[in-house]
């Protein structure tokens, strides 16, 4: 797996498959069955190989919709495709979606899921990934006015309370229906840790790192946060913080200001000094030997 390097920044990268949980399609995503010869196909075939990064899926997969889709796509654009095309279109989007988690391509799949929506086209798959899409970005009351039309309605998204402040913004979990806005820690040294309690490797990490007094030294300068994909793990995080009041979960708010840190698997550990990434490990391999890097590049920045 590779990833670009920047200047004075430590890296140390595992295999993905084999020692973090990455992004994969999950049942947030329609799960209609591509037509052959579509768009759809085309990207579901692309994205059929696990093992590929995430990244190069997705720009592989850019590349094939931006040679077949519209280049422009407003409200009268989806209205006029023809049904097939429509169908096509909104099943390439949003597994575009999926892993771009971008305003842009959210507003191109809400256009063709109003289209769908107003020819009575539109079925629960299509409801359950215009529903992820939202979630993926935090629109949680757009989401919520999409659970009426489930064969199943979900647990409704909390409420988010709070201004946008300056900063990478998390939320801060209060109970199941209520979170606030709030921005991560960057002042001097931190480790950020990329964690989700779906996900066995940072469950195993995180129980290693909380019992084992050979973390002791990573502890009191640990931030635990939560990409939020198109599912809402609000019950799980709660379930976490409450158990461990000093070392909350956060779930992460989709930002430009992340781009700097590797958010698409977890668990990943990034030491920040004042926000800037100092050095980076990813995965969990046996008794986390991995984090002798954290601990080493932390060691350095102290002397």
């Amino acid at each position: 797996m590779k990833r670009d390097r920047q200047p004075g920044t430590a890296v140390v990268l595992f295999l993905a498959v084999l020692l973090c949980c990455g992004l994969l399609p999950s049942a947030a995503v329609a799960r209609t069955e591509p037509v052959p010869g579509s768009l759809h196909a085309r990207l579901v075939a692309l994205d059929a190989d696990p093992a590929q990064p995430a990244a190069e899926r997705l720009a592989a997969m850019r590349r094939a919709y931006a040679q077949a889709a519209p280049v422009a796509m407003q409200s009268g654009d989806c209205v006029a495709l023809p049904d097939a095309r429509l169908q096509d279109l909104f099943q390439s989007t949003a597994l575009i979606a999926f892993y771009a988690r971008e305003p842009a391509t959210l507003l191109r799949l809400q256009c063709l899921y109003e289209a769908l929506v107003a020819r009575d086209l539109a079925v629960d798959d299509h409801h359950r990934s215009m529903r992820g899409s939202l979630i993926a970005l935090q629109r949680f009351d757009e989401a919520n006015a999409l659970n009426s039309g489930l064969q199943t309605p979900p647990t409704a998204l909390p409420t988010i309370g709070g201004k946008t402040l300056a900063g990478r913004p998390l939320l801060r979990l209060e109970d199941i229906g209520q979170v606030q806005r709030t921005v991560l820690a960057e002042d001097g040294l931190q480790v950020v840790a990329m964690v989700h309690p779906h996900c066995g490797f940072s469950r195993r990490a995180l129980q290693a790192i909380t019992s084992q007094p050979d973390y002791a030294w990573l502890r009191a300068r640990l931030q635990l946060v939560v990409p939020i994909g198109q599912a809402w793990p609000g019950q799980e995080m709660l379930d976490w913080n409450r158990a461990h009041p000093d070392l909350p979960m956060q779930p992460m708010v989709s930002d430009p200001s992340w781009h700097a840190l590797d958010t698409g698997q977890s668990p990943v550990f990034h030491l920040l000094r004042d926000g800037e990434v100092v050095a980076t490990v990813a995965g969990w391999p046996p008794e986390g030997a991995d984090l002798r890097v954290i601990r080493a590049a932390l060691d350095a920045q102290t002397r």
